[in-house]
């Protein structure tokens, strides 16, 4: 089997993934039609917002603010979720950690019940026509106050045992560092959520957030984080305490290549669980999980071990009891040696 086929059928695991993030054009459009809205009402106005965004993080989320704010009812959830999870599925994920936004929606007035209500029930749906496991994480944003993030957990409680996981994103990162909601997450703990955190590459003391989040706040992942290869004792601390990145080498229309696919690889050379995903595949030109692949491996060169070692490391992060995590690690695994793919290649460091 030759690569492109190889990482095309690949059983996948997609951590990093917004669902704000996973709005097609055509989706949109149809979602702006129903709510009667004054923008985003062709295919070709939204790629030309997309062209046109300035670079950088608060360009980028200026775009995607403006998307999110077309989902207004429970069915605009309810149809956006369940595309994705079909478009999931035609790419051979076989479990996702969805990452969604509840201030985002309940800042619009959009009650809680409302929007989880779409996003829960496209997933029940879901469940009858595809086999990707979905779990959900909750996601605060960094700039806004610690006060309005416990009042997201305190909405969240009816719908508590249907949500896997707290995180935090959004921006600006500088200014707004993983420690302001250290008492946010310790309350999360308690309540019975693993916690993750965005640490995004290349802003001004990454690497302080970094060691927040691993140190102080003891997250279970972190997402991003790539940062961490210019500091080798950090480096000892994510092997030895197993915390895995979540990396997404994602990839605008004006890059020649994958953004940090080489920091990726120099992660997996120390022997950090760093793991590949999409991160917001509609605002994107990296597209979704198997075309970033294809992509990532291009620009590299990496063999097929590598590409299973990368995609076992998002499997070995699940936050799932032993024996299921175990099964899809097997599903990997079985899948690899079907293809001549050594094993015990794809476990050497």
């Amino acid at each position: 089997m030759n690569m492109q086929s190889y990482l095309t059928n690949m059983p996948k695991a997609e951590l990093h993934l917004h669902l704000e993030g996973t709005l097609s054009p055509e989706t949109t459009v149809k979602i702006t039609q129903r709510n009667n809205l004054d923008y985003f009402k062709t295919v070709d106005e939204i790629k030309e917002s997309l062209a046109n965004r300035p670079p950088g993080l608060m360009g980028f989320l200026e775009h995607h603010f403006k998307s999110q704010n077309v989902m207004q009812t429970q069915q605009d959830f309810h149809d956006a979720t369940y595309t994705l999870i079909e478009k999931l599925d035609e790419n051979n994920v076989i479990y996702v950690d969805l990452f969604f936004d509840p201030q985002a929606h309940t800042s619009r007035g959009i009650p809680f019940g409302e929007f989880f209500g779409g996003i829960d029930s496209a997933r029940e749906d879901a469940k009858e026509k595809f086999a990707t496991e979905v779990n959900l994480i909750m996601c605060f944003h960094r700039e806004r106050d610690v006060e309005k993030a416990f009042e997201m957990l305190e909405q969240a409680k009816p719908y508590k045992d249907k949500i896997i996981g707290v995180g935090m994103d959004s921006g600006p990162e500088y200014g707004n560092p993983p420690i302001k909601f250290k008492d946010v997450y310790a309350r999360a703990r308690e309540e019975g959520y693993f916690l993750t955190g965005h640490c995004d590459v290349d802003v001004q003391d990454t690497l302080e957030h970094i060691w927040q989040s691993v140190d102080i706040i003891k997250m279970d992942r972190i997402d991003h984080g790539l940062n961490a290869i210019e500091d080798p004792k950090l480096i000892k601390v994510l092997i030895k305490r197993d915390i895995c990145l979540t990396g997404s080498p994602v990839k605008r229309i004006t890059d020649p290549v994958l953004q940090d696919f080489a920091r990726i690889a120099a992660l997996d050379d120390a022997g950090v669980c760093v793991s590949i995903h999409t991160d917001d595949p509609e605002e994107f030109e990296s597209g979704y999980l198997t075309n970033m692949m294809i992509l990532f491996q291009e620009a590299g060169g990496y063999s097929k071990a590598r590409m299973t070692r990368l995609m076992l490391n998002a499997f070995k992060a699940l936050w799932l009891p032993k024996p299921e995590k175990d099964a899809y690690i097997n599903q990997l695994k079985k899948y690899a040696e079907m293809n001549d793919v050594s094993w015990d290649e794809v476990m050497y460091h």
